[in-house]
């Protein structure tokens, strides 16, 4: 292992202390990484914009499939700290990044449809944020909490503190009006996630109109389709939102066939 990187988590981890640092969730499927190349550039993209070290290539790609083992289905976490600091938020001077792997069972969602919520805590608008896969994720946790108590309830979308729609708790969200497609900007809020980029491409390739902007809630529940996605669960369709239901269209139907790991057909 370089001497660059820890490998091993530390009570001083910066992570720990204030949530310092990126994440990557990667699927393993029939032993293989799809996607890998467009994971490492988004946790690179976000190294840069943190000023944290990028880990080296292969040597991460080496502790994926160490950490993934035999397991030729599974779901990869990894987490770039950007060091061991202890108390205070100045750096020492020899602090050096650490990368953590992990892995989890996976298995493919099998569903008509997500039952979802809308919630009401809010997530904050910082474009210096917006985007990135950083370990601060106490407005979701926040957010997920209030679907606890909620039976039937798959997922939640969540509005930024001016009440536009941002996404879903995991997941980026699409929906369809009057032929057009539309997806919620991430210049304020969110993720910019994998899947959305290749959703995006499909539907430039299909020839439909794409708008990317600030909606309210009530364009959403006006839609004529809609659905949620992300590198390990894929499209999925929304079944309802907050108890007013929407059928799967061509569309959602289309891009699970062409874009799920494996491909789902409706």
């Amino acid at each position: 292992m370089p001497e660059a990187y820890h490998s091993d988590l530390d009570p001083q981890e910066r992570a720990l202390h204030y949530g310092d640092g990126l994440f990557e969730t990667l699927l393993r499927y029939e032993g293989k990484i799809p996607r890998w190349q467009a994971h490492y550039m988004r946790l690179g993209r976000g190294c840069e914009r943190l000023s944290i070290a990028l880990p080296e290539e292969a040597w991460l790609r080496q502790r994926v499939e160490q950490q993934a083992g035999k397991a030729a289905n599974a779901v990869i976490k990894i987490i770039v700290s950007r060091g061991r600091g202890g108390r205070g938020l100045h750096l020492p001077e020899d602090a050096r990044p650490s990368v953590l792997v992990f892995s989890y069972p996976w298995t493919p969602v099998q569903t008509d449809g997500l039952r979802v919520a809308l919630c009401q805590t809010p997530l904050p608008i910082n474009p210096t944020l917006a985007g990135l896969k950083h370990l601060n994720r106490l407005d979701y946790v926040l957010a997920a909490l209030e679907l606890q108590n909620r039976t039937g309830i798959d997922e939640g979308i969540v509005c930024d503190s001016e009440g536009y729609l941002v996404e879903g708790l995991i997941s980026n969200l699409f929906f369809m009006t009057r032929g057009r497609v539309y997806t919620p900007s991430l210049e304020f809020a969110g993720v910019a996630g994998i899947m959305r980029l290749e959703v995006l491409e499909q539907l430039r390739r299909n020839g439909i109109e794409i708008e990317i902007g600030r909606f309210p809630a009530e364009l959403l529940l006006g839609a004529s389709e809609c659905f949620l996605c992300n590198s390990v669960r894929g499209v999925l369709p929304i079944a309802a939102i907050d108890g007013q239901t929407f059928d799967v269209g061509e569309t959602t139907r289309s891009l699970m066939r062409t874009l799920n790991i494996p491909a789902i057909n409706l």
